[in-house]
C-alpha cells in the first residue's frame, strides 16, 4: 500500500542523481522541483500543485533523478512504489492519458529546441513537405520523392506548387521505372516473408498489422499525423532533415513505439520514419487510440514508460547537439550509456560497456568515421580501450569533467 509521508518545510524529498524507485503525489503543501535547463545549464524551479504527481519519468525509466525535489512548506505526500503506481494507474487510464499529454507537450518543446539548432528558420507544413520532396528528388531517392509528392498533392491539391509537384512526381515515377530494382520496389509489402515471434503479443489487433520494405518511408516530417505504430519486427530509423543534411535521431527496435506525439496533439510530424529493414508494425489511429488504451491498460502504462524514455533520450540528444566538439559529444555518449545501462559494474570509475563504435556514433549523432577517428585519439591518450566485445572507459569522471568544461565555454 502507498504510504502517506509528512515533510517539513525545507526538507529534501529526493536529490538529483538518486536512484529513482518511487513516485510521489502532493496531497497538500508546497513542493519545488529544481533542475538544470537543457539549453542554458542554469537552474530552473517548477512548482508542484496539490494533486499532481512528480518523480514519474525517472522512476518509470529507471534513470537517476534529474532534479532536486524540495518541500518549501510543510507538505503531506503520498509515496508509491513503482508496482503500486502501476496498479493504481492501470485502474484509471484517465490519469495515464493526462500524463501522456503532459509528457507529449514536454517532448514537443524539446523537439522545437532541437529544430532551432538544426534549421535556420521554421517552415509551414506545406512548404516543408514540398522542400523535402525536392530534396529527395535532387538526391535521386526516387521512392522517397514519390511518397512525399504523392502525399503533398493529396494534402494540398490546390497549392501554388501543384503543377511543379505533379511534374516532380512524374520524374520520380519515371526514374523508378527505369531502375534495375524497379520490380523489387513495386512488390507489395504484404508479400514479404513473415517473421516469427512478434515482439508484442497482441493477437486481437492483427487487423492493424502493416508491412514496410527496407528503406520505405513510413511517414515523413511536416505531413499531418493521424496514426502511430508499435514495431513488431524489424528496425525503424527516425530522422530529422535540415536543408541537405539528414540527421538520425534514433533507431527503434521491436516493441518500441513511434508517431505517438501526433496522435496526442493533432499536429504535424516532427520527424521522418524509415524502415531500416523489413518491418512489421501495428498501426493505430486517433479514433481507436483511447479505445485501445481503455481496453488494454497494460499498453497504456507501457506508453507512459516509453514516453519517459523518449523524453530522457531527447534531452540528452539535445545536449549532444549543443556540445562544441567531437570529443565532448562522444564523452557524453558514454555518460548516457552509464546512466541507462543497469548491468554495468559501477564500484569504481572504470566502466566496461558492451557496445560498439557504431552504437557510440548513433548516440553521439556522428558519422562512423568521425567517431572512429575521435575514439582512436582517446585510445592514444589512454582514456579508453577497445576490445572485440566491449569499450572500456578507464575513468568515467574524466569524461564528466571534459563535458562540463566544454559546456561552460559554449
Amino acid at each position: 500500500m502507498p504510504k502517506s509521508m509528512t515533510y517539513n518545510s525545507g526538507s529534501l524529498i529526493y536529490a538529483k542523481g538518486d536512484n529513482a524507485d518511487k513516485v510521489f503525489i502532493l496531497q497538500n503543501g508546497k513542493v519545488s522541483l529544481v533542475y538544470n535547463d537543457i539549453e542554458t545549464g542554469e537552474d530552473v524551479r517548477d512548482q508542484v500543485q496539490p494533486g499532481e504527481f512528480f518523480g514519474v519519468k525517472s522512476a518509470l525509466g529507471r534513470y537517476p533523478r534529474e532534479e532536486n525535489a524540495i518541500a518549501v512548506a510543510d507538505s503531506a505526500i503520498m509515496v508509491f512504489t513503482i508496482p503500486e503506481f502501476e496498479t493504481m494507474a492501470m485502474s484509471n487510464t484517465r490519469i495515464i492519458l493526462k500524463m501522456l499529454k503532459v509528457f507529449s507537450n514536454q517532448l514537443r518543446r524539446i523537439h522545437t529546441k532541437v529544430s532551432s539548432l538544426l534549421e535556420t528558420e521554421p517552415v509551414k507544413p506545406d512548404e516543408g513537405l514540398y522542400m523535402l520532396g525536392e530534396k529527395y528528388l535532387k538526391q535521386k531517392r526516387y521512392s522517397h520523392a514519390k511518397y512525399v509528392f504523392s502525399n503533398y498533392l493529396s494534402y494540398y491539391p490546390d497549392s501554388e506548387k501543384e503543377a511543379q509537384a505533379i511534374k516532380s512526381l512524374k520524374i520520380a515515377e519515371t526514374s523508378m521505372a527505369r531502375s534495375p530494382d524497379a520490380n523489387k520496389a513495386k512488390a507489395p509489402a504484404q508479400n514479404a516473408e513473415p517473421k516469427p515471434a512478434p515482439a508484442m503479443e497482441m493477437a486481437a489487433f492483427a487487423r492493424f498489422t502493416q508491412y514496410f520494405h527496407t528503406d520505405e518511408i513510413i511517414f515523413c516530417e511536416h505531413e499531418p499525423g493521424n496514426t502511430f505504430f508499435f514495431i513488431q519486427t524489424g528496425k525503424v530509423k527516425i530522422v530529422k532533415n535540415a536543408g541537405d543534411i539528414e540527421r538520425t535521431i534514433d533507431i527503434l527496435q521491436p516493441s518500441e513505439m513511434f508517431g505517438e506525439m501526433a496522435i496526442l496533439e493533432s499536429s504535424p510530424r516532427t520527424a521522418t520514419a524509415i524502415a531500416v529493414e523489413e518491418v512489421t508494425a501495428l498501426e493505430f489511429n486517433a479514433q481507436n487510440f483511447e479505445i485501445l488504451l481503455h481496453g488494454n491498460p497494460q499498453i497504456a502504462f507501457r506508453l507512459l514508460r516509453l514516453f519517459s524514455k523518449r523524453i530522457y533520450d531527447s534531452k540528452r540528444r539535445f545536449v549532444i547537439l549543443t556540445l562544441p566538439d567531437l570529443q565532448a559529444k562522444i564523452a557524453y555518449a558514454f555518460i548516457l550509456l552509464d546512466d541507462t545501462q543497469t548491468t554495468i559494474d559501477k564500484s569504481t570509475n572504470r566502466r566496461e560497456f558492451k557496445t560498439t563504435v557504431d552504437d557510440i556514433a548513433q548516440w553521439a549523432g556522428l558519422s562512423i568515421n568521425q567517431t572512429r577517428d575521435t575514439m582512436s585519439h582517446f585510445v592514444t591518450q589512454g582514456r579508453i580501450e577497445i576490445t572485440s566485445k566491449s569499450i572500456i572507459v578507464k575513468n568515467l569522471n574524466d569524461f564528466v569533467r571534459l563535458v562540463r568544461s566544454r559546456r561552460s565555454h559554449v
